[in-house]
């Protein structure tokens, strides 16, 4: 008898093991359904979206800690931020709605120690209306807002703001100023639009400082 009780008690054990193991894998599962992974714009097409984003049913997927919001007062910008990768032709690319700016995902976070780079549209095919449009007015200590994930907000201020030949752009876009340690640059086209070539042959950059 007291050789059954034992096995008795030792099946009762593996099985309460089982069900523990069971609760666990249901409640991880759960958890990961819960994460969307924030789909990366990696192909920048020469039409964009116009349609305001709640109107062409957008909304935004990501992390906790990628940058949701971009908010820039003195310009009236109060946009989404979508996440952008390297496009077809090896440059960042463009988000596809001319009022959504793109986080380049090979740059640090907005906030972080070291480079961070928001692109944006100037204007669409036939709007002028692009979230950036109005980026060549800001002036230096002008502010600049990024609400994460998390809704916890950044704070940054203009450190310069140049139009600079697209040719030689890059040296600016992807350089860090060695006294900022947090820094964020804005980018977005200006100047005449080449038809040969298809693109704008100025930036403006804007280089931004955490506060």
């Amino acid at each position: 008898m007291k050789q059954y009780l034992a096995k008795l008690t030792h099946i009762n054990r593996l099985i309460l093991v089982l069900a523990v193991l069971l609760v666990t894998m249901l409640f991880l599962e759960v958890k990961t359904s819960d994460y969307v992974p924030a789909p990366v714009v990696t192909y920048s097409t020469e039409t964009p979206e116009e349609k305001l984003p709640v109107d062409a049913g957008y909304s935004w997927k990501g992390q906790k800690n990628d940058p949701k919001r971009i908010v820039i007062s003195k310009i009236g910008v109060d946009s989404l931020v979508q996440n952008v990768g390297v496009d077809q032709n090896q440059q960042i690319a463009v988000p596809n709605n001319i009022h959504i700016a793109g986080w380049f995902i090979d740059s640090v976070r907005p906030g972080e120690s070291g480079l961070s780079i928001i692109d944006g549209h100037v204007n669409g095919v036939s709007s002028d209306e692009g979230v950036f449009k109005r980026l060549n007015e800001l002036a230096e200590g002008d502010t600049v807002q990024i609400i994460m994930g998390d809704d916890s907000v950044v704070d940054f201020k203009v450190y310069s703001n140049q139009e600079i030949a697209t040719a030689d752009s890059a040296s600016v876009l992807y350089s860090q100023v060695p006294e900022i340690e947090n820094q964020l640059n804005l980018i977005t086209c200006t100047g005449n639009f080449d038809r040969t070539v298809r693109q704008y042959d100025k930036r403006q950059i804007t280089v931004l400082e955490r506060v």
